[in-house]
């Protein structure tokens, strides 16, 4: 019925960290700092930063390069990630606009699983009503409702009566989303 997309629905759920976006938000900021440099200015453990450096860099969106003893991070998108280039230059557009990351957790929340990043696929087709959405997903009411209200709470969609269809959102991971989920170009 719909293609999965595992990759960008984990990245998306490792957008949704306050700690990761705030070490991504430096690392875009001041390219090159080290784990240490990080750490520091987050006030959070080394340990602690690494791992969520190796998060952010599992997901194509940052490269580390060893000089010496030290790991410096770079803004840069893995090459063999095809939504990394995308993302990336999304999130640093959002980190502009979104200086406390709020409105880009909710978004990175909401595409934080497959079924609702299925469900915005089928909304990208046109508006639905919500019990041809039940049918078509194979989901409960009750699982509908709740992902349904993530994907509104993310300004993503609108109810009117029983149609839901997609928002005219500007945000930019909102854009880039939608646009990798219609297979469309990415602006």
């Amino acid at each position: 019925m719909y293609k999965l997309h595992p990759t960008l629905w984990r990245t998306c759920r490792m957008l949704s960290g306050q700690t990761r976006l705030e070490l991504f938000r430096r690392i875009v900021a001041h390219p090159g700092l080290t784990v240490s440099d990080l750490a520091s200015q987050l006030r959070i453990s080394l340990p602690r930063a690494s791992q969520e450096l190796r998060r952010i860099q599992s997901r194509g969106l940052v490269q580390a390069e060893r000089r010496g003893l030290f790991v410096r991070y770079r803004p840069e998108p893995d090459p063999s990630v095809p939504t990394a280039k995308p993302l990336l230059r999304a999130v640093q557009n959002s980190f502009q606009l979104d200086p406390a990351n709020d409105v880009l957790i909710a978004i990175a929340q909401a595409g934080s699983h497959a079924r609702r990043l299925a469900l915005l696929q089928l909304l990208l087709r046109g508006p639905w009503e919500l019990h041809e959405l039940e049918e078509i997903a194979g989901m409960t009411h009750l699982t509908l409702q709740r992902n349904l209200r993530l994907l509104e709470k993310a300004g993503l969609i609108r109810r009117s009566d029983k149609t839901i269809s997609l928002t005219e959102t500007e945000h930019p991971l909102a854009r880039c989303l939608l646009d990798l989920l219609g297979n469309r170009p990415v602006s």
